[in-house]
């Protein structure tokens, strides 16, 4: 079987998975008493689909009942760039968003992979051992840190990130289940990140509440990709410049010292928007479809036109992006979304003032009450 084992692990690598590691199907109850207390203390804020099923979540033999062991996956994302500079123009772009959307290149890898395996598994297992496999790549409900963890790929942070000892955590992960029982990886890291707390310090929006607890309400990943509502008002100045996610808790991290050029050109900041993108130019999209036309295939597809003007408008207030001003009140009086004219007025007012005020005014009559409350909150903060 170690042979089978080696054969794996070498079709993985040669298919650009850097990292692999094998574990059981066992349940893990320490990650499901660590999400029933995330769960319970109100941290996943809009993200029910992290919180449904949790006994489902922690225990892989119970999510894939023919699996016998679990191949664990990690792909390098990380692109070394130049330090941003917002110029009163620009808004960042999280590091894992510079290229395609990782589910769409990363999937047809672990296929492939999939297929090796049963070949090396048909070739090499006793007669007749017939082997069935399914793969995941943040598409299912599984506790993927937690497997990678176990499998020895690397330990927890206390942003809650996986690190990998020598490595850092600019990865993604990805699974295997197969029915074969492969030999286990005993190799759980002993590493830890000591008395550093440089991630929990650096947080401009006070996301973690404690080491390893992460308060989804108030990530700036959180709010600017998954939440569907308005951004809090509280929160908009926390966001700087930071248009899509956020990468503040792993760029000071330590162990990202050891960061190395990733090796998928799907993956390079050529092949999607790359790490910035022209504010008044996004602002300037109109339509879901021309949305669509520039971002198809890329994770900007997650928050959609209103999620991502949502987003803009605030980094343009944020940033002094003047320029954006014209586009930013026609889209305040005009946008059929109710989410992109509020955020888009709250904006105008950062940036102009009391020039600002005939558009609150008028605004204060919108056919939405979400708009019309945010105008009356402008105004009364005026």
């Amino acid at each position: 079987m170690g042979s089978i084992t080696s054969a794996i692990k070498e079709a993985a690598r040669n298919l650009g998975f850097e990292v692999v590691g094998i574990t059981g199907v066992a349940p893990f109850p320490d990650g499901l008493e660590a999400l029933n207390h995330w769960r319970e203390a109100g941290m996943a804020s809009g993200m029910e689909y992290m919180t449904r099923k949790p006994e489902l979540k922690a225990n892989p033999g119970m999510l894939v009942p023919s699996a016998a062991s679990l191949i664990s996956l990690a792909v390098n994302h990380y692109t070394p760039a130049p330090a941003f500079k917002h110029q009163n123009r620009y808004g960042r772009i999280a590091r894992y968003a510079w290229g395609r959307d990782y589910h769409d290149v990363i999937r047809p890898r672990l296929i492939e992979l999939s297929r090796e395996i049963s070949e090396i598994a048909t070739g090499q297992a006793e007669e007749n051992a017939e082997l069935s496999s399914r793969s995941f790549v943040d598409a299912v409900p599984l506790l993927e840190r937690a497997v990678a963890n176990r499998a020895g790929l690397g330990f927890f942070g206390k942003n809650t990130s996986l690190i990998l000892p020598r490595a850092g955590s600019w990865y993604f992960l990805a699974e295997i289940f197969v029915s074969l029982k492969l030999p286990e990886d005993r190799n759980l890291s002993r590493v830890s990140c000591g008395s550093c707390h440089k991630c929990l310090d650096v947080c401009p929006t006070e996301a973690f509440s404690a080491p390893y607890k992460l308060d989804a309400n108030k990530c700036i990943s959180y709010l600017t990709i998954e939440n569907k509502g308005p951004i809090p008002r509280d929160l908009r100045s926390g966001l700087g410049e930071w248009l899509f996610g956020c990468d503040l808790c792993q760029e000071v991290c330590p162990f990202n010292r050891f960061s190395s050029s990733n090796c998928w050109p799907d993956l390079k900041p050529e092949a999607g928007p790359g790490q910035k993108l022209d504010l008044v130019d996004l602002l300037s999209i109109r339509t879901d479809s021309e949305y669509r036309a520039r971002f198809q295939g890329t994770a900007l597809m997650r928050p959609k036109r209103k999620g991502m003007l949502r987003n803009a408008a605030v980094v343009a207030a944020n940033i002094g992006c003047d320029a954006a001003l014209c586009e930013l009140t026609d889209l305040a009086e005009y946008d059929p979304e109710p989410l992109i004219r509020s955020h888009s007025m709250w904006a105008a007012f950062q940036l102009s003032g009391p020039k600002a005020l005939p558009i609150l005014e008028r605004l204060l009559k919108d056919p939405d009450q979400s708009v019309r409350a945010e105008a009356q909150a402008v105004i009364d903060g005026a």
